[in-house]
């Protein structure tokens, strides 16, 4: 007894005691020492040169390993999110420390319309409080220590990511060819360049080139891939990036494209544009188009893709793709199916390449190209945390990021730039980019459609905010008139617009404005 009241129990005591003043002092927060930012931002900045150049290196080859893509996927998006982590630091810094006149803070009335307050909204706040509620967009601290907590994660993930077997990822890389380079198609148009996609694209490439089932061996004699994501997430974008790949043009003699409209028209229905179940239309359609003479006469293989496809019976189908019928068709042909509907993927004989929205990171990157071209954001602080909230706004599709992006970089304006956050929270229609430009445009008709047209519309979105369009006259028609969004140039040449009708009750527009 003497001893456990004279040992034992001091001993206990003093651990816990110990344990519950250590766990104290490290609750305390505690400013960061002076070097510890820049060393994790030394050690970011290293880190993320050595994944970059390593990914570029991947995205060269023509990789058809699974695990490899699966690698390369995570490398590339823990560089968007250490990238990241370091613009939105410094951004941080540069929005505390910067020294403006009250220009930007002159109230906007079309702010106060907006049904959610933000910072970029209220530019009644003092300097001060900016700079906090920025700290609080971006994630950081007014004392800094939020930026070097937030590298120093940064530094912790792409560590881990690089140290298990970086050196057989590079060893197992540089086993692969090389691909082409045509800097034309990567370099001058944005829209040639598959952003955020490449392992997803490389999946498409590889099911493309793999040799299809012998027609003369057993059923299924129809081989098919499935590319499934909600609407505005790229599939047809992805699978033009994918056909227009030198591989896939070398391999297939005929590379033909079938939107809705074009299947049901030949299933018999001319006229019929709504969706019936079991799909009998659209199924009776692809069994014609197969058929067709001039796929069953070429003995080379033929890659059909099929956009937006309508849910089909699954029994119906299964019966069609193994119906020895279809032996015509060249041998080494392949079906593409777009679609929505996660359960048309089990029509696919190879597992469905799945598309999901990009994350917020890998999003700021793209829209950011767009928004502020050749100009580094952190030269424009005040404009840049305004392109934050916009960028968190926007639902994270290619179009919204494009359409919008450029109508920022034209009018580079911070007032401009709010106004346009401001119908941005308030928009409820959807496509968003088509809501938000109802909102801005001063037009005086009717939205009519929207879409993709072959020949290029007379008027852009700036003609149409500076009241250049002459009254009463449009594009081609004095019914209404098309306004020119944006350009694509993969796989086909054409224009994304948007068409109005006149609208003679509506109030007239105001006079052109006339420079000498």
């Amino acid at each position: 007894m003497d001893f456990t009241r004279e040992v034992v129990v001091p001993a206990a005591l003093s651990e816990i005691l110990g344990r519950i003043f250590a766990f104290l002092f490290d609750s305390i927060p505690r400013p960061p020492s002076p070097g510890a930012r820049e060393l994790h931002r030394q050690r970011l900045e290293r880190l993320l040169g050595n994944i970059g150049s390593m990914v570029e290196e991947a995205e060269g080859r023509h990789i058809t390993n699974q695990q490899l893509l699966s690698h390369l996927q995570a490398l590339t998006a823990g560089m968007y999110r250490g990238r990241f982590a370091l613009e939105v630091t410094d951004l941080d810094d540069a929005t505390r420390n910067a020294v403006d006149d009250d220009d930007d803070a002159t109230t906007d009335p079309a702010a106060s319309n907006a049904g959610k307050r933000s910072f970029a909204l209220c530019p009644s706040f003092d300097r001060a409080k900016r700079s906090r509620v920025t700290s609080l967009i971006l994630g950081g601290n007014n004392n800094g220590g939020g930026g070097t907590e937030r590298l120093a994660a940064a530094v912790e993930e792409l560590e881990a990511l690089t140290r298990d077997y970086m050196r057989e990822f590079i060893l197992l890389v540089q086993g692969y060819p090389r691909k082409v380079h045509r800097p034309v198609r990567t370099t001058l148009y944005m829209d040639r360049c598959v952003f955020g996609r490449h392992v997803e694209k490389e999946r498409v490439v590889d099911f493309l080139l793999q040799r299809a089932p012998s027609p003369s061996g057993r059923a299924p004699y129809l081989s098919v891939l499935a590319v499934v994501g909600a609407k505005k997430v790229g599939k047809t974008t992805l699978v033009k990036h994918a056909c227009d790949d030198e591989r896939v043009r070398g391999h297939f003699a005929r590379i033909e494209w079938f939107e809705t409209p074009d299947v049901v028209r030949a299933g018999g229905h001319p006229g019929q544009y709504m969706w019936e179940s079991g799909g009998p239309e659209y199924l009776a359609g692809v069994r014609r188009i197969l058929a067709e003479p001039r796929f069953a006469a070429s003995p080379s293989p033929s890659l059909l893709v099929f956009e937006d496809a309508w849910p089909m019976d699954e029994s119906a189908w299964a019966a069609l793709a193994s119906s020895p019928t279809l032996a015509p068709l060249g041998d080494g042909s392949k079906l593409l199916l777009t679609c929505r509907d996660a359960d048309l993927a089990r029509l696919g004989t190879a597992d469905p390449v799945v598309l999901r929205t990009l994350q917020q990171e890998e999003y700021w990157y793209y829209f950011k190209a767009f928004a502020f071209g050749g100009a580094d954001p952190r030269d424009h602080p005040r404009v840049a945390a305004v392109a934050r909230e916009i960028s968190e706004h926007l639902e994270r599709t290619f179009l919204d990021a494009r359409v919008l992006g450029t109508l920022l970089r034209a009018n580079f304006d911070a007032r401009f730039w709010r106004k346009v956050l401001a119908a941005i929270v308030s928009c409820e229609r959807r496509p968003l980019h088509v809501g938000v430009l109802l909102e801005l445009l001063p037009v005086r008709g009717r939205l009519q459609s929207y879409g993709y047209c072959r020949s290029p519309p007379k008027f852009t979105v700036q003609d149409v905010l500076s009241s250049a369009r002459p009254s009463g006259s449009g594009s081609g028609s004095e019914e209404g008139f098309t306004v020119h969004l944006c350009r694509e140039t993969l796989y086909m040449d054409h224009w994304y617009s948007i068409t109005f009708k006149n609208d003679d009750r509506a109030a007239p527009p105001p006079p052109p404005v006339v420079t000498t």
